[in-house]
């Protein structure tokens, strides 16, 4: 955003920041919210924020189409559900623009990898219907979408990401995913919206500002609207207005930095408040272990193991018995409506 001629913006140069692993999701809860986003996803509609000389760099993989992804979506849905149950979760998941400018092709190719794997984990191979790489924006990103359909059959998006403890452990758990590629978590507990996310990078990428100063020029008030024999011209309110919003525009880049700077102090001091309860942690496991021999510890361990090894057993036959009752009372359901 270039700064008019009369606003006076002075720029500190060579500031370095952490490059952050972004996710976003949304909800979906109609046939036709889920086929309008899809179309948008696959450029099947238009797309004013998308550059269309560069649509066909974007990547398509899971299904070439809206009306494949679709089809594959209804397949999963079951028969009976909730007129206003969240049919699919839509997911955007992209990085830190400056990273985008260092990244190789094999890192961004193994960002797109890692990201679709994470979704995969979490929902299920078969529950991801679609998955596009866009190049064709401000920021190149991951637009997919998932039917959040539980291991007993039931449309539960709240199982997924209900709840402000879910979404935080997720972005946790989707940061983890890419760190390997030189990427953070995002910043926890921020009140910026997906919305103000590119805004807010836009701002950063301005640089820090050291002085913002405005010409006589600018007190001038400006004609709004001109006619044959009168003209309109801006008040003093207006005027103050104007000049306010070129002061905040001047120094966006540096209330994001100081905004940065801030929360990585405080994230410092949050990894040393874990790692002092990780320490309490690991001494109150291992303090049971003090004075025993190797041979002891090992057979401590196995014996851990072999009753891991039977809860899980436990859990496998409870979930085949549910499964079992679920699928009793479905035909019996079934009889009745006969």
């Amino acid at each position: 955003m270039r700064s008019p001629d009369w606003l006076d913006v002075r720029q500190n140069e060579g500031v370095s920041m952490a490059n952050y692993a972004i996710m976003r999701c949304k909800k979906l809860t109609g046939m036709g919210s889920v086929a309008s986003a899809l179309q948008h996803c696959y450029r099947e509609r238009e797309t004013p924020n998308a550059d269309a000389e560069r649509t066909p760099e974007n990547h398509c993989s899971v299904s070439q189409s809206a009306d494949e992804a679709m089809g594959k979506l209804r397949e999963l849905l079951p028969e009976k559900r909730r007129k206003d149950a969240v049919l699919a979760v839509e997911y955007v998941m992209t990085a830190s623009p400056e990273w985008w400018n260092e990244a190789t092709p094999r890192q961004q190719a193994e960002f797109f990898a890692r990201s679709e794997q994470w979704l995969e984990n979490k929902y299920g191979k078969d529950r991801v219907v679609a998955a596009v790489v866009h190049r064709d924006e401000a920021t190149p990103h991951l637009s997919a979408f998932v039917v959040p359909l539980t291991q007993d059959g039931r449309l539960s998006a709240k199982e997924f990401i209900g709840g402000r403890s879910k979404m935080r452990d997720d972005q946790s758990t989707y940061a983890e995913s890419v760190k390997k590629l030189g990427l953070e978590r995002g910043i926890e507990g921020s009140r910026a919206t997906h919305q103000t996310v590119q805004h807010y990078y836009e701002s950063i990428n301005r640089g820090t500002r050291s002085q913002v100063s405005i010409s006589p020029e600018a007190l001038e008030p400006r004609v709004l609207r001109k006619g044959i024999f009168t003209k309109d011209v801006e008040d003093q309110a207006a005027i103050a207005k104007r000049l306010s919003q070129a002061v905040n525009d001047g120094f966006a880049g540096t209330v994001a930095m100081a905004s940065q700077s801030a929360q990585n102090a405080k994230r410092a001091r949050e990894l040393q408040k874990t790692m002092d309860s990780q320490q309490k942690r690991l001494q109150s496991v291992t303090e049971p272990f003090k004075g025993l021999s190797r041979e002891q510890m090992t057979e401590i361990l196995m014996m851990a193991q072999r009753f891991k090894q039977q809860n899980q057993e436990k859990e496998k036959q409870q979930r085949i018995e549910r499964e079992k009752q679920r699928q009793t009372r479905s035909r019996g359901m079934g009889g009745m409506s006969r």
